[in-house]
């Protein structure tokens, strides 16, 4: 199983199918899948750029995600 990795330490590659855990200024914790491409993270098609999710959310952790089942 992937470990998390913290976001000071390394970012993923662009286009990199990812799980990745942030938290809102409020404390809520959530995960969300998708990837970041030259500085925009993605989930569910909604692209923010990273000045726009720092508003909103912190990213702080990623793993990539598992390979698919055969």
């Amino acid at each position: 199983m992937s470990e998390w990795i913290s976001v000071d330490d390394k970012l993923p590659d662009d286009f990199e199918e990812i799980l990745y855990f942030c938290m809102n200024d409020h404390g809520k914790k959530t995960m969300m899948m998708g990837h970041r491409e030259k500085g925009y993270w993605t989930h569910c098609c909604m692209f923010y750029s990273t000045v726009t999710l720092n508003k909103l959310v912190t990213v702080t952790h990623w793993m990539p995600l598992p390979e698919y089942p055969q």
